[in-house]
């Protein structure tokens, strides 16, 4: 995911061109193990085969619903594409690519855990995930950490303030966006966690 101009709100490097980077060559390693071509690829995914390119290549950014019609192509989950903490203290949290614009993401729970997932999101003013989609997962918390989140789950519009939550099924169309001028953070709790190993062939 792209935020801005690679930094956070306080000016911190966030390593996002070296997330994508390392999403889009995993995408091609994986495209490459299932014998098949960008055009096929990006024929069924409904996208151009220049911007596939671009994705695997780490020089574009990639919307949420986009990333998992990839992923779906390619017979992977989603959860596959991230780097697990190995630590059982996590700090801070292991960066990750779920698509969008504008939108930098840390997995907060490790490798060992099983019944559940947590993130955290920060959402740059404008920025959000592209479109609606769904997840492969039961249920979704989700609780504004700060700044103001607009959260739409089936066509209904929640505003995620800090300390507000709400929780809704993964399989339901949703999606979010920062509307407002300052940085908006949510933490997102999924049960069961997103799919990790790969589904097999395509």
């Amino acid at each position: 995911m792209s935020i801005g101009d690679g930094r956070t709100a306080d000016g911190a490097e966030t390593g996002a061109a070296a997330v994508e980077a390392s999403t889009g060559a995993q995408l091609r390693k994986i495209r490459l193990d299932r014998g098949l071509s960008l055009t096929e690829v990006a024929h069924r995914a409904e996208v151009t085969k220049g911007f596939l390119s671009q994705l695997e290549r780490g020089l574009t950014s990639v919307s949420v619903p986009t990333l998992l019609r990839v992923c779906e192509v390619l017979r992977i989950g989603v959860g596959e594409l991230f780097a697990y903490p190995d630590e059982q203290v996590v700090d801070g949290g292991s960066r990750i690519d779920m698509g969008g614009e504008g939108v930098a993401e840390y997995l907060l729970t490790p490798a060992g855990t099983t019944a559940f997932q947590v993130f955290r999101s920060v959402i740059e003013p404008g920025g959000g995930t592209g479109g609606p989609y769904r997840l492969d997962t039961a249920t979704i918390f989700a609780m504004g950490l700060s700044g103001s989140t607009r959260l739409i789950v089936g066509g209904e519009t929640r505003m995620l303030s800090a300390g507000v939550s709400t929780s809704f099924s993964g399989q339901t169309l949703h999606q979010f966006d920062n509307p407002g001028t300052t940085v908006s953070e949510v933490l997102w709790v999924l049960s069961p966690p997103l799919l990790r190993a790969a589904r097999g062939p395509a």
